[in-house]
């Protein structure tokens, strides 16, 4: 029988340098019982090491890839209520008080409007459009809470998807269920944009998002995303 509480589910790749400071976010939770558990995917930059030293958290390794590893969280994580978050993200100063309004149906998931960490204009249009309720405006970066029985129902996260793995799984909450858009804003940082460019960038995660809407082979999306994005 699970807990009544969160587990938080964070894949990890090479993040050492992130860590640190969400570690210091999540020891503010005061509105729920609660876990985290870090599930690494094959890290090398000494990520491993720093979260072994740190026993209030649960330390996982699992096949690389998200969906292989937030999966892996699910299966061990202990509390009634998952929430899947990037280890890169900032928190809103009251983020656990914004879930706790959420977690009154099992059936309804929730996730917060984004903000980047950049001042861009295209960047900051793109995250405005986080408000909106639809599955097109809809991201991994933006987190996810959910029940792990109606996780579960759904299947979990589909491993056939080295990318889209989130729109996949919300795709279904919205069929199945209800999605609830928190006020946030949760930051996300925007390493990859300063690295390919954000009009570059955004343009080919648009054409991401439309080759996933259009039903396109998971196998085709990752090749199109390595040959693009990474």
């Amino acid at each position: 029988m699970t807990k009544k509480g969160v587990s938080i589910i964070l894949p990890v790749w090479n993040e050492v340098d992130a860590i640190p400071a969400l570690l210091d976010q999540l020891a503010q939770i005061h509105a729920f019982d609660y876990e985290v558990l870090f599930v690494d995917g094959g890290s090398t930059d000494g990520s491993k090491t720093l979260l072994k030293r740190h026993s209030e958290v649960l330390f996982i390794e699992s096949q690389k890839g998200r969906a292989h590893q937030l999966n892996a969280g699910a299966r061990r994580a202990k509390f009634e209520w998952l929430y899947f978050l990037h280890v890169d993200s900032t928190l809103p100063t009251d983020f656990d008080l914004q879930l706790r309004t959420a977690m009154n149906d099992p059936q309804q998931a929730a996730c917060f409007r984004m903000q980047f960490d950049h001042k861009h204009p295209l960047l900051r249009l793109s995250a405005y459009f986080t408000k909106f309720n639809f599955l097109s405006c809809r991201g991994g970066d933006q987190s996810l809470l959910i029940h792990r029985h109606f996780f579960e129902n759904l299947g979990g996260f589909d491993p056939k998807f080295s990318v889209c793995e989130d729109l996949d799984l919300i795709k279904k909450i919205y069929r199945h269920g209800q999605l609830k858009v928190l006020s946030g804003p949760l930051i996300t940082a925007t390493r990859r944009f300063e690295k390919n460019g954000v009009l570059y960038l955004l343009f080919h995660f648009g054409i991401i998002h439309i080759l996933h809407a259009m039903g396109t082979h998971p196998n085709r999306l990752k090749r199109y995303y390595d040959y693009f994005v990474v």
